[in-house]
């Protein structure tokens, strides 16, 4: 159907799953929207760095790629059965965006993006308030974390938003 629903049985139309997905550097504001979200929307919510530290686990420990594999299985799962989801671990790099966006629409999921455009300095000022009483969670950053982080950062420009289905910046 060309307004983003399919059919459901009985001739009615059931909304299309979102795959939301968050797109910025730490401190952005990403966890803090993400609870919101899921608060708000009932969408389940996947943050890697939770799972990591509910296992007890270093969260630069080797076991972060294979925890993130299992992880990705499941919310592609999820969507599979009809239910939203919100990717809250910062996606850096254009081609894991893509490879997101693609699974999503294979599973004629609605692809959202949200870019958390923060600057350097504002990104840093929330990082050391929030390193001395991190959250649970919450990796500590050091400020050469952040600069190396920011270098590795693939900001999204109009061209990659205009193909999602909805885009987002926050700022």
């Amino acid at each position: 159907m060309s307004n983003g629903t399919r059919g459901a049985p009985g001739g009615g139309a059931i909304e299309r799953p979102v795959v939301i997905l968050l797109c910025g550097l730490p401190g952005s504001g990403k966890t803090t929207f993400a609870r919101q979200q899921e608060r708000e929307t009932g969408a389940i919510r996947f943050s890697t760095d939770e799972w990591m530290a509910d296992l007890g686990l270093d969260f630069f420990d080797a076991l972060r790629d294979n925890m993130q594999d299992r992880l990705d299985r499941l919310w592609v799962q999820l969507v599979e059965r009809g239910l939203n989801v919100i990717l809250e671990d910062g996606t850096w790099q254009r081609e894991e965006r893509d490879g997101i966006r693609r699974v999503a629409q294979r599973l004629g999921a609605s692809a959202e993006l949200h870019y958390f455009d923060v600057t350097f300095e504002e990104l840093w000022r929330r990082l050391e308030a929030r390193n001395t009483r991190p959250p649970y969670g919450a990796v500590p950053i050091t400020r050469a974390i952040l600069e190396d982080s920011r270098l590795r950062l693939q900001r999204p420009d109009q061209a990659e938003f205009s193909l999602f289905d909805r885009f987002v910046v926050h700022r």
